[in-house]
């Protein structure tokens, strides 16, 4: 768990600084509101889209590497995405859109803020998990756990090398 949280707020903390970079490359090379004639600010927002959901990914990925459990990266990309947001809700370029209370009024706002947040947080929870299947499979923790429980790993290296090849394996005879 110590893993995930590390990996979660390293990334996340990186990820908000890249995308506030973003944000302020796009802030400075288009100017005003951002519309769906201005291709170049429509890239630049779905880049830093796409980097949000590569981070999610790679604290799961690490995470799962370190532990070699993979549904650790889950944890890891909720974690990730929660520093992000935080940090994005203290400061962010350019400044927030605030909300404000219509028709809905405070149950209306209140669905407004956490539905979306609940959904980030279970596709950053997926994609965490999903980068940490591989990472689990690449662990050096893996293999030690697996050959001591099949045996003792210098029989289980033994034996494959006495091994006659089959007709299937190239050197076959």
């Amino acid at each position: 768990m110590l893993s995930a949280a590390k990996w979660g707020a390293l990334v996340g903390v990186a990820i908000y600084i890249v995308a506030q970079v973003l944000l302020l490359l796009s802030n400075t090379a288009f100017p005003g509101a951002v519309s769906v004639n201005n291709p170049g600010a429509v890239t630049l927002g779905c880049l830093s889209l796409l980097l949000l959901l590569f981070a999610f990914s790679t604290s799961g990925f690490y995470s799962g590497r370190e532990t070699g459990v993979a549904s650790l990266g889950a944890v890891a990309g909720m974690i990730t995405f929660v520093v992000y947001d935080a940090l994005t809700a203290i400061y962010s370029i350019g400044g927030h859109i605030t909300q404000s209370t219509g028709k809905g009024g405070l149950v209306g706002l209140l669905a407004a803020s956490v539905i979306p947040f609940v959904l980030y947080l279970g596709l950053a929870a997926l994609v965490g998990w999903l980068g940490g299947r591989p990472g689990a499979a690449r662990t050096k923790r893996r293999g030690l756990a697996v050959a001591t429980a099949l045996g003792d790993a210098s029989e289980l290296a033994t034996d494959a090398a006495t091994e006659e090849p089959t007709e299937s394996e190239p050197g076959a005879r």
